[in-house]
């Protein structure tokens, strides 16, 4: 096929719009449901000038996992530089990745398994993760939050685990993403706090009204 010559920034600004465009549709309707013709018609572009820009639907969504992680990465640094202590910092990435899951399709995460590449992209930034991780699991004991005499490496590793066989199984668990999610990470984080800990946690969950309205939902 040949090239169609943009100048840079036109070319730079299409790629935006691509990609704004992309994810909206794969969080909206999941990974398979969206074909390229989607991405190209939500536009009013011709197929030619999108396959122009990205060679193909994995190309793109490789493009659109990238900038989404990004893009969360820095609303939790902005979480964490915001919070008061390690249960203000905990408190506030729960309420987030529970917003993030709301609006997004619940096969959109199993359907990523389909893609050796962007595994391999995430299995990376996890492992980039592991020494903030135990950094932010020493201040918290130190803080005397988090209880001392927790093997941490397993319970990460517990955790890990326990998400991706979420993500492989969730077509036959018959609840949602959300409350799967919600009870989740609440046991794992209310398994390792002290009696301190769970005292702010008990209350966030009984006063916060983002907290109060989507466990509403989950009734």
């Amino acid at each position: 096929m040949n090239r169609i010559r943009y100048n840079t920034s036109y070319r730079t600004t299409l790629k935006d719009k691509i990609l704004d465009t992309a994810n909206s549709l794969f969080n909206e309707r999941g990974v398979k449901a969206v074909k390229m013709d989607d991405i190209s018609n939500s536009l009013s572009i011709s197929k030619r000038t999108l396959y122009e820009i990205y060679d193909n639907k994995e190309d793109l969504l490789f493009e659109c996992v990238k900038i989404s992680f990004e893009r969360s990465e820095r609303e939790l640094h902005e979480q964490v530089e915001n919070a008061d202590n390690v249960m203000d910092t905990l408190i506030r990435i729960f309420r987030l990745k529970l917003q993030q899951l709301r609006n997004t399709h619940p096969s959109f995460y199993c359907e990523l398994e389909k893609y050796p590449k962007i595994l391999e992209y995430f299995e990376q930034k996890n492992a980039d993760r592991q020494q903030q991780q135990m950094d932010f699991i020493r201040r918290g004991i130190r803080e005397g939050y988090f209880r001392s005499d927790v093997n941490y490496d397993l319970t990460l590793n517990l955790f890990d685990v326990s998400n991706r066989y979420i993500i492989s199984n969730y077509s036959v668990l018959n609840y949602s993403m959300e409350l799967v999610s919600y009870n989740m990470i609440f046991v794992f984080l209310r398994g390792f706090c002290t009696l301190k800990g769970i005292e702010i946690l008990d209350k966030f969950l009984e006063d916060d009204p983002v907290m109060q309205s989507f466990r509403k939902k989950l009734e």
